[in-house]
């Protein structure tokens, strides 16, 4: 089970817990007289999920006949969305479903495993991102290094400055230096 990649069907940890209630509520109907695996699938998730979900069930050996079977290999997969890592990202921005696949593929490739993207905006980040996973937090944005150079600009020049400015512009003929 944990070499599954469930990224086809979500990426998000909200996906994620979407998916698997959607889950839950097929493996509820399991035991009805008349259920149709496909057709319940259908309706919960739609044509191309399904046609996916498909190809899972055939690629672990999972046929439709045995119920038991099917509502076993759900449950696993009920229970592997709920043991999934999350990354919490807050981003500048608002991205796009192309980005968080990308993201998400790129945990895949470097990690070895899925990962589930928890995301919040924040647009005073300007650009970069946070990265919270397992209680470790860094910050790639540059809101700190931009408010650095905002508060070094707006402060007052400092009395070693002003004489550095003075010094420069006798060395400098011609030039204008604007220092009070």
């Amino acid at each position: 089970m944990d070499s599954i990649d469930l990224s086809a069907f979500f990426i998000t940890k909200a996906q994620a817990t979407d998916f698997s209630s959607r889950l839950s509520a097929v493996v509820e109907k399991i035991f009805e007289t008349n259920f149709n695996f496909e057709d319940a699938f259908s309706k919960e998730f739609g044509m191309k999920k399904k046609d996916t979900f498909m190809s899972l069930l055939r690629t672990n050996n999972i046929t439709l006949q045995a119920d038991s079977e099917v509502k076993n290999f759900l449950d696993k997969i009920i229970t592997t969305i709920s043991s999934l890592p999350v990354v919490s990202l807050t981003l500048a921005f608002e991205p796009s479903d192309q980005t968080l696949i990308a993201i998400s593929q790129w945990f895949v490739m470097n990690m070895h495993k899925q990962f589930l993207l928890d995301i919040t905006i924040d647009k005073k980040l300007i650009a970069g991102a946070t990265v919270n996973c397992n209680g470790k937090h860094a910050d790639f944005s540059i809101r700190l290094l931009f408010e650095n150079i905002l508060k070094e600009m707006l402060s007052p020049p400092s009395s070693s400055s002003v004489e550095q400015l003075q010094h420069s512009s006798h060395d400098q003929p011609g030039h204008i230096v604007g220092v009070t």
